[in-house]
């Protein structure tokens, strides 16, 4: 290709970038933008769904209380009236009195009545001596007369004495000859439910209703009346298909839409619903929407000013550079020169401009898919969320030099001196403070060793500073001070102190009480987790220390923590009891136990790339019926965490037991078993691994394959198929 046409290709190619880059700038914030807004609003639902069946449940266990309570009631008098001659039932003042001290004793009764086979009222517990009140055209009386003789509950309707508004539950009485001798009636009143719906989420727009299997209310929320009033086609769908569930329907009362959940009553003919409204629901989500199409705008905003500055002057160049040939007529040495100096800027540019607004781009997307990963998820959202974390985690590395502290990890102690973690901290500490706030340090000398995680004790640092920054909201002093000491316990333990105090708002006694308890905190929402603290405690007692806090309020705070000297064994460079990893690879044949699909299929992808024979299997279970079917295999590479009765160390001990020509390899994240499965000689590839970890530790595990066949397994594994501790 003559150099001319060259040049004008990749003259043109540059050009093409430009644009694309232009184009993405636009088109990727936006779509990671709809991304986050949707999950988001999955989340905001499936929220609401919980809060929805939890409150059900509250109503529907009251209400299963109260029925209950009706008929305990109704057994008591039944059996008063039992007892009684038939000619005394009527205004019997005695039983008057027991109907009238029942009611006053519960506030879920409004009054009690006994009627005859006729539905003449005979006695109340409101009234004394009766009215002729007669009830006989009543639908339950009208049924009981007609042979029917369980629990009633009749509609909603206005008294007939008093007035007020009510619902009956009614027992008919039957003599020894199985006929029909009367009728107890307890009256409900819908208020001494719609207070408690009211009560029962103050902070939510709410609606509580109680509902007859037939669909007629008996209570509804305290602004609507029950009267005639019916629930929809669509309620009574879900509760023919299911005595419980969660929906969402439009109301056809008020035309709003709502999230409805609702609960039946055991043995009794009656449902409990509780509704939210969909807007309400998302009223948050909308808000926290908005915020983040902002920050998006900006984004795309600066992004597009960025490619198009460099398309605009990209365009001057090329025109300059045109102008240039024309006027000196020289289209070889001058042009080349330029070139290749247009390029190197214009590549310099490109790279410093899109690495910040990337990281800006970075830090809004990882924010809000963190927030997703920390809230309470189902597992399949759980999985796309850690596969988004996963690919952003990569793209962080390029551009970021400092490790953030973000998952929780195992403790790997160390033999240290306190001081050269606290240097090495100094940097990450000050930037936990505020530019007024003064860091001062007394480190002192010839300070004793301890043993300890050295990465958690930084973080422990970083979490105590940021709590003193915070209490120190016009700036102060925050210091960092080291000794030895010697504490006696009935017994003198040498130690080291390490003190964190500041000048700051300090804690009144019933804070300082609950400061080392998990997710309590006492600041605003959004402001802190209530772990920091709990951290701090769980670091330090881990290693054999103790915590110590005092504060006063006005004068600050000060946090200790003594850690017991290391011992002399502990001084000693540990042993390293490796096998290198072999200098040729051979291959091998491969079982994989994993229950995470995606996990299993990039060991297997890669174990398979490297000649390797692999096999899968997604539980213990499974593994050990391949086993049993196939034992010639040279490696288990299984997962420490699995579902099911047995773990990954069941199962290595297993293996170890009946194939002791089999290695095992134990891969995890973080798992409390890791010390377990070290002390038993188990291999552990530590996860996230690469692909060159992975073929290593296989290797060693092989290699080793023959001394481990002699080890004595410290307990003798449970049959096959028998449960597993």
């Amino acid at each position: 290709m003559p150099d001319a046409a060259r040049r004008w290709f990749g003259l043109e190619g540059a050009h093409r970038v430009l644009w694309a880059l232009f184009i993405i700038s636009l088109v990727l914030p936006v779509s990671l933008f709809a991304a986050a807004a949707w999950h988001s609003r999955t989340h905001a639902l499936d929220e609401a769904h919980k809060a929805i069946e939890r409150a059900t449940l509250v109503l529907q266990g009251h209400a299963q209380k109260v029925f209950e309570s009706y008929e305990l009631v109704m057994d008591r008098v039944e059996d008063r009236v039992a007892s009684m001659p038939p000619g005394d039932l009527r205004n019997s003042l005695e039983l008057h009195h027991l109907l009238k001290s029942i009611v006053a004793q519960r506030k879920q009764i409004g009054s009690i009545w006994v009627v005859d086979q006729d539905g003449v009222l005979q006695s109340a517990s409101g009234h004394f001596p009766l009215p002729q009140v007669s009830i006989a055209d009543r639908p339950y009386m009208m049924a009981f007369q007609a042979g029917r003789r369980e629990l009633m509950v009749g509609e909603p309707l206005r008294g007939r004495v008093n007035g007020n508004d009510l619902f009956t539950v009614a027992r008919p009485l039957v003599g020894a000859d199985g006929r029909l001798t009367g009728a107890i009636l307890v009256a409900a009143y819908p208020a001494y439910f719609q207070d408690l719906y009211r009560r029962s989420a103050p902070d939510m727009d709410h609606a509580a209703s109680l509902v007859r299997a037939d669909g007629a209310f008996l209570v509804r929320d305290a602004h609507t009346s029950t009267q005639a009033a019916r629930a929809g086609e669509r309620f009574m769908q879900a509760a023919r298909s299911s005595p419980a569930g969660v929906y969402t329907g439009v109301s056809s009362n008020d035309g709003i839409e709502r999230i409805i959940a609702y609960q039946k009553l055991d043995r009794y003919p009656i449902y409990v619903r509780f509704a939210l409204g969909t807007d309400a629901v998302l009223a948050g989500w909308r808000e926290q929407l908005i915020r983040y199409g902002l920050i998006t705008l900006v984004i795309m905003a600066g992004l597009a000013l960025m490619t198009g500055l460099a398309l605009a002057r990209y365009r001057r160049e090329q025109a300059a550079m045109s102008q240039l040939a024309q006027e000196t007529h020289l289209r070889e040495e001058v042009e080349e020169r330029l070139r290749r100096a247009q390029k190197m800027e214009a590549l310099g540019q490109l790279t410093g401009g899109i690495a910040h607004d990337f990281n800006n781009l970075l830090a809004v997307v990882m924010g809000n898919l963190d927030l997703l990963r920390r809230a309470k998820d189902d597992e399949r959202r759980s999985r796309l969320i850690g596969n988004a974390l996963g690919a952003v985690e990569q793209a962080r590395t390029l551009t970021s030099k400092l490790l953030v502290f973000a998952r929780k990890q195992p403790l790997h102690a160390e033999t240290i001196n306190l001081n050269e973690v606290v240097g090495q901290a100094e940097d990450m500490i000050v930037q936990s403070l505020r530019g007024d706030i003064r860091l001062e340090l007394e480190l002192a000398e010839q300070l004793w060793p301890v043993r300890i995680d050295p990465s958690q004790l930084q973080v422990a640092l970083i979490n105590m500073a940021a709590n003193a920054r915070d209490a120190m909201p016009k700036g102060g002093t925050f210091r960092v001070t080291t000794e030895n000491t010697v504490l006696r316990d009935g017994e003198a333990l040498e130690g080291v102190a390490l003190s964190v105090s500041d000048t700051g708002v300090g804690m009144p006694r019933e804070v300082l009480a609950r400061v080392f308890e998990p997710f309590f905190t006492t600041k605003e929402v959004g402001k802190g987790t209530g772990l920091g603290l709990a951290q701090v405690y769980g670091l330090v007692e881990h290693s054999g220390g103790s915590v110590d806090i005092r504060s006063e309020v006005g004068r600050g705070t000060t946090i200790t923590l003594y850690l017991p000297k290391a011992t002399a064994d502990e001084l000693e460079p540990a042993v390293q009891d490796s096998v290198p990893a072999p200098q040729n690879s051979r291959a091998l044949t491969i079982l994989v136990v994993e229950d995470n699909v995606q996990v299993a299929e990039m060991a297997e992808t890669v174990l398979t790339e490297r000649r390797h024979r692999v096999a899968s299997a997604h539980d213990a279970g499974s593994a050990l019926a391949m086993l049993e079917a196939n034992s010639r295999f040279d490696v288990v590479l299984s997962d420490l965490v699995m579902p099911g009765e047995m773990d990954g160390v069941d199962l290595a001990r297993i293996i170890r037991e009946r194939w002791p020509w089999t290695a095992v390899v134990l891969a995890t994240g973080y798992s409390e078993a890791v010390a377990e499965a070290d002390t038993e000689g188990f291999a552990v590839l530590r996860k996230p691994y690469v692909p060159d970890d992975l073929e290593a530790a296989i290797q060693q595990a092989a290699a080793r394959a023959p001394e481990m066949a002699n080890v004595v397994p410290l307990r003798t594994p449970a049959p096959l198929g028998a449960a597993q501790g």
